[in-house]
């Protein structure tokens, strides 16, 4: 619990320190003096006057480039905040709103931060603007390529580009990080431009299942809104052409070591050179970074060793921040001793940012050089405050924040967003040498552990935030409680954020034989990737999964694994990954792995559920396939799978199933009575949008069965029960969905006063959504009669 409080004062310090600097200051002051003051008015105000204090304290601190000053207010505010938790603990749930909120309206990690210490590189930016200046003027997008040795600043600098424009940057920010995962594998397009589409917020219903298609949807988004697209680590053209936008008015960054070949052919760029510091610049960063009152003609020779390479800069200047005697001749020395030089990660002969490393390193106090020394043991992904915690349980809270500290003053760990932390690659590769070297076997083993197990915890308790849905449980993770819409809505966020940590969790699990929890983290991230669309890491993540769930020799892990496997791809329906045949191996593998052997003897309600499931699915799926009364059978054996359970969501998804089948047959009888069954159902499961949304649908649903029996006034009925229950469910894309097709209902009745209203809601609920069939209303209402000159109802 202290590690609990600790890491959640140290988000908030983080949060407060961040809206400080930022325009969103009003808002987070407001927010911190309401926390703070409890409810007393004169005890906010106060609040509000120390909060302001604080924040001259801190834009002071970074005129000055005082990166002390500012550290040491971040620390003091953790620890008035962890005094406030200590004595009511009832603010916690308010603290995590607070910094709920502020990770979603801050910036993006790569424009959050202001660099405090940045030199020459003017021919650089001079070099960028006039590429800019040129493509804005003629009309065009903006490409460029920033190329340089490891360590020498590129990110850095594009972060600092950013930054200096971006009041006359385009707003949206798009990014992707192509560099190889620790397998060696490449970033996947079809992964990169489904997080594009949702952050876009295009309708998940919209989103198409080919990769290409997916590419196409991003660029018709991008033609009437500009964009600036960020493409790190860029190694082949191949990974970079889907991901380009095709209309003019973007700006594209893209940086890696070389230009690669080929990648003229698919756009013209300016490629920008990112060269080491010349000398004169390179002590200038080592002064200002390490604010150290020596000669300068002292710091010359540590200058010359270490080549310009900012990033071995910075970690030099880290260690001369403290003054302690014969620190520089101690540095020197080291550096021009070739032979304490740590050869594995050298870039050149005339670049020594081993030495640099090795030097910040052996600077450390113990328990500094045992956290990075784990972080060095995980695969290199961002990680948050509360995992810095779940990697130190052999030490007091409070020691691994000062270990933190250590690291980030030591220049070996970047602060990327509020709570996030990174290892630079290099740095990561140094910190994975030395524990490879100090630590043994079991020590690592023990990290990857705690590193596991806190992910795969993370994941279940927001998946139990997120549905109500039965999960194979075998570890007691989900309790039965309450849930609340905005739970699930945090719980979303979090999962986004720390995505690429959990699906590095999962292979790092399956790699070092921790089977059970690989496939327990796939099962926590299914109604993640379900709801955000994520078909692309859904699939590679539990073909990891189904392979630890074998290897572990759970008969019902491995059906779990294949039912949502076989769901996902179900769920993406595309036809040129050849999901339908893939989709039904796997459903039907699935059924056989839980049907034991034949007696129903070692049956439990996870088998029958399970079966159930996977038949429900096989239906879904004989659906999309146009044989209704294939579906229908398969359907009706899921509900026989049950048996005696109560599981009324389920029973209810199945008459709503069933309901379609039935219309698909013309047995308009038996679809308005499985469809009154399914809304019945739904309500009595309780309240809440999800359930007014299924209502709705289910109304929805039937208004459809209505038309195709040609009785449009029933169908205008149920689409008013449609539209009513669908807005208390919150779904802005099936409101417009319910009101285009009452539109075209009310027209077919004569009413096309009403029906031109509809289609003119419908188009702007469409378009709220990000979807492309706010062009359908449009259409429809370019024809309708009532339309005047200027476009607007007559």
């Amino acid at each position: 619990m202290e590690a609990e409080i600790l890491a959640l004062a140290g988000m908030g310090a983080s949060s407060l320190v961040t809206l400080a600097l930022q325009d969103l200051w009003g808002w987070g002051r407001r927010r911190f003096a309401t926390l703070l003051g409890r409810g007393a008015p004169a005890d906010e105000a106060a609040a509000e006057e120390e909060l302001e204090r604080t924040r001259r304290e801190l834009l002071d601190a970074r005129r000055a480039g005082d990166e002390d000053t500012a550290v040491a207010v971040e620390e003091a505010w953790a620890e008035r905040l962890r005094d406030l938790l200590a004595s009511h603990p009832e603010s916690g749930n308010r603290l995590r709103e607070v910094v709920a909120a502020t990770i979603e309206r801050s910036p993006a990690p790569v424009a959050l931060g202001h660099i405090l210490h940045y030199v020459n590189h003017v021919p650089v930016f001079q070099a960028m603007n006039d590429h800019w200046a040129r493509c804005t003027e003629a009309r065009a997008t903006t490409a460029m390529f920033l190329c340089g040795l490891p360590g020498v600043g590129k990110r850095t600098t594009l972060r600092r580009w950013l930054q200096s424009h971006r009041d006359d940057l385009p707003g949206e920010l798009l990014q992707a990080d192509l560099a190889r995962d620790e397998r060696g594998r490449p970033a996947d397009p079809a992964a990169v431009l489904e997080r594009w589409l949702a952050q876009l917020g295009v309708a998940r219903e919209d989103r198409p299942a080919d990769t290409d298609a997916k590419a196409a949807l991003v660029r018709r988004q991008l033609r009437d809104r500009p964009a600036v697209l960020v493409l790190e680590n860029v190694g082949r053209p191949a990974e970079v052409k889907p991901l380009l936008p095709d209309s003019a008015g973007h700006v594209v960054l893209m940086t890696g070591q070389r230009v690669p070949l080929g990648l003229d052919a698919l756009l013209d760029f300016e490629p920008v050179e990112i060269a080491p510091l010349k000398d004169e610049h390179a002590l200038e960063l080592l002064l200002k970074v390490s604010r150290s009152t020596e000669h300068p003609d002292r710091l010359r020779p540590v200058v010359r060793h270490l080549g310009g390479l900012p990033l071995a800069l910075r970690l030099v200047a880290g260690q001369l921040r403290t003054p302690v005697p014969g620190t520089l001749e101690d540095i020197t020395a080291r550096l021009a001793d070739r032979t304490t030089r740590w050869e594995l990660l050298a870039v050149d002969d005339t670049h020594d940012l081993p030495g640099a490393l090795d030097l910040a390193y052996e600077r450390l106090g113990a328990d500094a050089a045992l956290l990075y020394r784990r972080l060095g043991t995980l695969p290199r992904t961002d990680v948050h405050l509360d995992t810095v915690h779940a990697l130190t349980p052999d030490r007091e809270p409070a020691i691994a924040r000062r270990g933190l500290h250590e690291l980030l003053s030591a220049r070996l760990l970047e602060r990327d967003g509020v709570d996030t932390y990174r290892l630079h690659p290099l740095v990561h590769d140094h910190a994975a040498a030395r524990a490879e070297r100090e630590d043994t076997d079991a020590e690592r083993d023990a990290v990857t552990g705690w590193f596991v197990r806190h992910l795969r915890r993370t994941a279940e308790a927001a998946e139990a935030a997120l549905s109500s849905r039965w999960r194979y449980d075998p570890g007691h993770a989900y309790p039965d409680v309450p849930r609340t819409p905005g739970q699930g809505a945090r719980a979303e966020r979090e999962l986004a954020r720390r995505r690429d940590g959990l699906l590095a969790a999962v292979r790092l699990a399956h790699a070092t034989g921790r089977y059970e929890e690989a496939w327990r983290l796939c099962q926590a991230l299914w109604t993640f990737c379900l709801r955000t669309g994520s078909h692309a890491e859904w699939i590679e993540s539990h073909e990891t999964g189904l392979a630890a769930a074998r290897a572990d020799g759970d008969r019902l892990a491995v059906a779990r694994m294949h039912f949502q496997l076989g769901f996902a791809r179900l769920d993406r329906w595309s036809l040129a990954e050849d999901d339908p045949r893939r989709a039904r191996e796997h459903l039907d593998a699935a059924r056989e792995s839980v049907r034991g052997d034949g007696d129903g003897a070692d049956r439990g309600e996870g088998e029958a559920r399970t079966e159930s499931s996977a038949l429900e699915a096989l239906g879904l799926l004989e659906l999309k396939l146009d044989r209704p009364r294939q579906a229908l059978d398969l359907l009706a054996d899921a509900e026989t799978a049950l048996g005696g359970l109560a599981h009324p969501r389920g029973r209810a998804l199945l008459a709503y199933h069933k309901g379609a089948a039935y219309t698909a047959l013309g047995r308009h009888d038996d679809a308005e009575r499985t469809l009154r069954e399914a809304r019945e159902r739904f309500r009595r499961l309780g309240d809440g949008p999800d359930i007014a949304l299924n209502v709705g649908k289910s109304w929805l649903r039937y208004a459809q069965d209505r038309l195709a029996c040609a009785r449009p006034e029933e169908a205008l009925r149920a689409l008013d029960e449609a539209a009513a229950a669908i807005e208390q469910g919150g779904s802005g894309y099936f409101l417009a969905v319910a009101r285009l097709l009452r539109g075209d209902v009310l027209r077919r009745l004569g009413d096309e006063r009403r029906a031109a209203a509809d289609w003119a809601a419908a188009g702007t609920l469409f378009e709220q959504a990000r979807s492309p069939r706010a062009e359908e209303a449009r259409r429809r209402l370019g024809n309708s009669p009532v339309r005047s000159a200027d476009g607007e109802l007559d």
